[in-house]
């Protein structure tokens, strides 16, 4: 978003042109429009931004910001971004402000192959390993696999969930039964489908 930067104590708000103030708003939106399907898998994130001029007293000319936007339904992904783009540039009016909306990624939903699922259920029964079947919104390297091969994944629990964070833990029997798990479903489906 790109608004007009000036002095911080010299413009009154009503003539402001704040692009901070709309990018805040596109966050409050995107969130909004996610909160509202929930329980749903739909979720969206504003994870990077980048402020001009960044200066303490100067309203902020020009805000980049990234949205993530994601969910296992596609239809309702798109839905949501519909929504999200009509209220960006509603932002933008009533504000004042430009508004440049660049897509860098678009993935479809991607989904494990149901026979693997089945040899991963059969050898969580067999090692008496107790499962859950995850959606993931994280691409992995599933992701470009997905479109030359069938695929599966094997998550180990991390301690209160925590992932992508320097407190992620996972204690070494987890590991070492996650581990087990995938040495005999690969040994498995190497022994059955290697004919």
């Amino acid at each position: 978003m790109v608004g007009t930067s000036n002095h911080a104590g010299s413009v009154p708000m009503h003539l402001r042109q704040d692009a901070f103030l709309g990018a805040s708003e596109a966050t409050k939106a995107l969130h909004t429009i996610v909160q509202k399907r929930q329980p749903a898998s739909t979720v969206g994130t504003v994870g990077h931004v980048k402020v001009f001029p960044n200066s303490r007293n100067i309203i902020p000319e020009e805000v980049s910001f990234t949205i993530d936007l994601r969910d296992i339904d596609l239809e309702r992904r798109n839905e949501c971004e519909r929504e999200l783009r009509i209220e960006l540039e509603k932002i933008a009016s009533n504000h004042n402000l430009e508004l440049d909306i660049q897509e860098d990624t678009n993935s479809e939903p991607r989904y494990c192959a149901d026979w693997i699922q089945n040899i991963m259920t059969n050898q969580a029964e067999h090692l008496k390993i107790k499962t859950t079947k995850l959606m993931s919104g994280p691409f992995h390297d599933a992701m470009p696999l997905s479109k030359v091969c069938d695929y599966g994944m094997i998550f180990v629990r991390c301690k209160d969930g925590i992932s992508h964070n320097p407190l992620e833990y996972s204690s070494e029997q987890d590991i070492i039964e996650g581990t087990n798990f995938y040495y005999h479903t690969v040994k498995n489906i190497l022994t059955e489908y290697s004919h």
